[in-house]
């Protein structure tokens, strides 16, 4: 008999305020502004040397199905890692923040809507379904921070980096034709 391995456990999410739906009445306007404690916990979650500030400006809409709709603006000062240099440099995100949240009964008739309509449509061409409200709370905070991800360059570089010139003899040749002659050095062998 072998022993299954147990799932990955997920990394704790850095940030979150969790909100009853049940709370909200009307429009609600919420300014989600982490210390300094817990700017750090999202800029080692994000892979980011550091998180000068992270203001997300979210306006709360709760729908008569019980859905409630997420709207708003994260704004953030960050560092990431140069890939040229591997030096922090300051940048700034600005990311539009749009969701939906659903509860359960919901989702689950919109899916049946989504198979009754077109049994033969892929799923990828169907309408993004929106996330579910899980014992009646949905977490602005955590959805702040996934929207400041999405809106972080995966592969940040200074403004002034550029690769280094690589020099063979007193030739000056660029990172591709280095590579090139690597490749052509092989197939001699």
């Amino acid at each position: 008999m072998s022993k299954s391995k147990a799932p990955a456990k997920l990394p704790a999410l850095p940030y979150t305020e969790p909100l009853s739906v049940m709370t909200l009445k009307g429009e609600t306007h919420l300014v989600l502004k982490p210390d300094a404690e817990i700017r750090a916990r999202i800029a080692k979650f994000a892979g980011l040397h550091a998180l000068d500030s992270f203001v997300a400006n979210l306006i709360l809409r709760p729908k008569h199905d019980g859905s409630v709709e997420i709207t708003g603006q994260v704004e953030a000062d960050t560092q990431p890692i140069c890939v040229v240099t591997l030096e922090p440099f300051a940048d700034h995100v600005s990311e539009p923040v749009e969701a939906l949240f659903s509860p359960p009964e919901v989702l689950a008739r919109l899916v049946e809507e989504l198979e009754e309509e077109d049994e033969d449509a892929p799923i990828d061409g169907s309408p993004e379904l929106p996330d579910e409200i899980v014992n009646g709370q949905i977490d602005p905070a955590a959805l702040a921070v996934e929207f400041l991800i999405l809106g972080l360059d995966p592969y940040p570089r200074k403004p002034d980096a550029d690769f280094p010139e690589m020099k063979v003899g007193e030739d000056t040749i660029s990172p591709f034709a280095a590579l090139k002659a690597l490749k052509t050095d092989e197939g001699k062998g």
